[in-house]
């Protein structure tokens, strides 16, 4: 039977690094995870015994600290782009360089008001991210957020919806909104200052969240992003994931008592999975 390899790639995954860069009043840190794949001339390979030029998945994990020593790690995009250059432009083999890098949060413990030189908090879900691709003459990226926990008590309601035979959904005018936001934009020039502009990306979406009445998940969604490409002309389109993840009023009616909006069961499972993504016109 004759065969024909098609698409192939393959890299290293989890590489996790932690960075500090010691200046002279502070230490910033910073900790990530990266995953690279690489494309290119490795069909010998996987068609016959010749493992020649195959780019051992051990040296990328190698690759991530060198680099980081030898370039620094100054945000999670340049650190991406020098990566991805490096494999593209160290090995004749590599056609292309995909590396994706995900970054831990860590913020500054404030100590009578001033931020601390060297100790931090952390542990929450939201991670800043990014992906950088790179060939002989191209270099494309994007950057985002992920587990970005959100929720509001009020001023959050849904109408009008399609019902049928199966539906059981009361409509409401207020009830809490609870959503874990994933965005991610595109970098049409990578020179810019992308950490500046995630800044900005991430108090617009807030600004959205909290300020708005929401009618659906989906309006919300809309609203968040015409906001954030209003206020970023560096970014052509968005796309953001929100589940909806629901309160539910107890009932309480049961046990004699009533329930005036205020007692509610977290259902972490099953949720609703609104996403979209907008796009600047022209």
């Amino acid at each position: 039977m004759a065969v024909t390899l098609s698409k192939h790639s393959y890299g290293k995954s989890h590489v996790c690094l932690s960075y500090i860069s010691r200046k002279e009043d502070r230490h910033d840190f910073i900790q990530l995870s990266a995953e690279i794949s690489l494309e290119g001339k490795f069909d010998d390979a996987y068609t016959s015994d010749d493992n020649s030029k195959v780019v051992p998945t051990d040296t990328m994990k190698n690759t991530v600290y060198a680099i980081a020593r030898m370039h620094g790690v100054d945000s999670i995009e340049d650190f991406a782009k020098n990566l991805a250059v490096h494999f593209c432009q160290t090995y004749d083999q590599v056609e292309s360089a995909t590396v994706s890098v995900s970054e831990q949060l860590w913020t500054r413990i404030d100590c009578d008001g001033q931020p601390h030189g060297h100790a931090f908090t952390g542990g929450g879900s939201e991670q800043n991210t990014c992906c950088v691709s790179a060939s002989a003459d191209s270099i494309t990226m994007h950057s985002g957020l992920k587990g970005l926990k959100v929720l509001k008590t009020t001023e959050s309601g849904f109408e009008g919806y399609s019902k049928d035979q199966l539906t059981t959904l009361a409509e409401t005018k207020d009830r809490i909104f609870a959503t874990t936001i994933t965005a991610e934009w595109d970098c049409g020039n990578v020179s810019e200052d992308w950490t500046a502009i995630r800044i900005l990306v991430r108090s617009k979406l807030l600004e959205i969240f909290a300020h708005r009445y929401s009618p659906s998940v989906q309006r919300t969604l809309h609203e968040m992003a015409e906001a954030v490409l209003d206020s970023c002309p560096a970014i052509s389109e968005i796309t953001l994931n929100m589940p909806n993840q629901h309160h539910i009023p107890a009932d309480i009616a049961k046990l004699g008592l009533q329930n005036h909006n205020d007692i509610f069961v977290p259902t972490p499972e099953p949720f609703g999975v609104i996403e979209a993504t907008i796009r600047r016109d022209g």
